[in-house]
């Protein structure tokens, strides 16, 4: 959030004839004051109930919307765009919609002839572009946080943002004066809790309907991952996981997965599905040299007086909450890093273990608190300290992945699930009821496995609590049974058996 604006309110104009006629005129919803024509505003102080304030806001497009989200909105408000690609509704299936997709080569690898041995481009980080937009709020309010999602209804005006001491005519506002901003002016706003257009058209879910998109969730996998069911399974959980308790340090609910020992055709086959099924998704990169370069903390340098760079500085991992962010390590080689590079891997490994982000306001920082669903893709075990390793079991290398027959309904009935499920859908907290069934039942459970040394710790006893949470909502119920229980102990279980854990 930008500093609070001081306006004034009402300004008057004279007219600039004999008759000398004055005239009232309103400041709100503007940045310069407009004159009618043969008008010329009066160069007077206004009085001092003429002013007010406005908080203003640094805005900008979310940045990790996915193209199918941005397709349907446009579809639904009619907005016409030249883009010349083919919208993502125009594909009957899911096997047109990846097809295109999976022959796609990442660009930060090359082939060489000789050799044909895949190597490492060197190449430039990006800078994040400036906020586009400066948006003006006259209610006051304390709803609107950093990275929340907000539809704004209002008034647009593309000549940049205008200091709002100046007393100048649009007629006599000099261009060298205005920032490279837009401005909103803001008449309603509306926080969303997330902008899959498909669920604010349909927002019923029936138990039917996610049965089925469950099922057709794991068979998309399973054609990723041929012959391993429990690595389908976690990764279903991990996609509908969010953050449902905060305390210091600690963050309860979230379940970040690292997956290692898969084909680079697997790997982009699985991105590019996310992309399709997702609403917010994006993905980060890792190598030594991206870590000892790249700037991951957002920041904001206060000491420039310039007031077109005092503004905070968007980076790859200042996402909105419930957003899935996959981080491919695959790339990851030997070699040293920098203060820069660890600091980075800090900041990584924050936001997998607390769900915080921390961010330079130049001459301190401050923790956020942030929700974003980590997938960590790697050769080996990763770096990062995920809640979930799962390595991939097959007896050979997948180099030919074939979709089953999905239509379209059915795609649009995964990308409502993961929305529904992922951000809605409640759990009943009967089991905080010391008294309930189901706890006594998970008590007693808990007493046994600690005897027979099945479990550790306490952490390992969260995690059962967490699995079989989303084992239960992942079914569209919010009533935890002892057979959604037993179903997240024998998928644990088998994983650890794998891992030898």
């Amino acid at each position: 959030m930008a500093d609070d604006e001081i306006y004034c309110t009402h300004y008057k104009v004279r007219s600039n004839d004999h008759q000398q006629i004055e005239m009232e005129k309103s400041a709100k919803y503007t940045d310069l004051f407009v004159c009618p024509p043969g008008y010329t505003v009066i160069d007077q102080e206004p009085p001092r109930e003429k002013f007010s304030s406005r908080q203003c806001f640094s805005c900008i497009p979310v940045p990790n919307e996915t193209e199918w989200v941005k397709e349907a909105y446009r579809a639904h408000f009619g907005e016409e765009f030249t883009m010349q690609k083919r919208s993502i509704d125009n594909y009957d299936d899911i096997q047109q919609l990846l097809a295109p997709l999976k022959r796609l080569k990442t660009t930060s690898m090359e082939t060489t002839n000789e050799t044909n041995e895949a190597t490492v481009k060197t190449e430039a980080v990006k800078p994040i572009l400036k906020p586009g937009y400066i948006v003006k709020v006259y209610d006051t309010t304390d709803d609107i946080l950093l990275n929340t999602m907000v539809e704004f209804i209002g008034i647009y005006y593309d000549h940049g943002v205008v200091k709002a001491d100046s007393l100048q005519s649009a007629n006599e506002m000099d261009q060298d004066q205005s920032l490279p901003r837009k401005t909103i002016h803001c008449i309603q706003y509306k926080k969303l809790s997330h902008i899959n257009p498909l669920l604010h058209r349909q927002p019923t879910f029936e138990k039917n309907q996610i049965t089925m998109a469950r099922q057709s969730i794991l068979s998309l996998f399973e054609s990723i991952f041929p012959n391993d069911k429990l690595l389908c399974e976690y990764l279903l959980l991990h996609l509908i996981s969010r953050t449902y308790v905060r305390q210091p340090s600690s963050a309860y609910g979230k379940l970040s997965l690292n997956i290692s020992h898969i084909s680079t055709e697997q790997m982009n086959t699985l991105q590019q599905l996310l992309q399709t099924i997702l609403s917010l998704h994006s993905i980060l990169s890792l190598t030594v040299q991206t870590l000892n370069t790249m700037q991951l903390m957002p920041n904001k340098n206060v000491g420039k007086d310039d007031d077109n760079d005092n503004f905070l500085m968007q980076t790859s991992l200042q996402l909105p909450f419930n957003s899935h962010l996959l981080i491919d390590e695959t790339k990851m080689e030997c070699g040293q890093l920098t203060t820069l590079g660890l600091n980075n891997i800090k900041l990584l490994q924050d936001i997998i273990r607390q769900q915080t982000l921390k961010y330079e306001f130049h001459v301190y920082q401050l923790d956020y608190d942030c929700d974003i669903r980590c997938l960590v893709i790697s050769s080996t075990k990763s770096i990062l300290p995920c809640d979930v390793y799962v390595r991939y079991q097959s007896q050979e290398e997948i180099n030919q992945i074939t979709f089953p027959d999905i239509s379209k309904e059915e795609i649009n009935n995964i990308r409502r699930y993961f929305t529904y499920i992922g951000q809605q859908l409640e759990l009943d907290q009967t089991i905080n009821d010391i008294s309930s069934d189901i706890n006594t039942y998970i008590q007693e459970d808990f007493v046994n496995m600690r005897k027979q040394k099945l479990l550790t710790n306490l952490d390992d006893f969260h995690l059962l609590l967490v699995l079989a949470r989303l084992e239960t909502l992942s079914h569209g119920e919010n009533i935890l049974t002892e057979t959604h229980w037993n179903q997240a102990k024998n998928l644990e279980f088998t994983r650890r058996q794998r891992m030898n854990v």
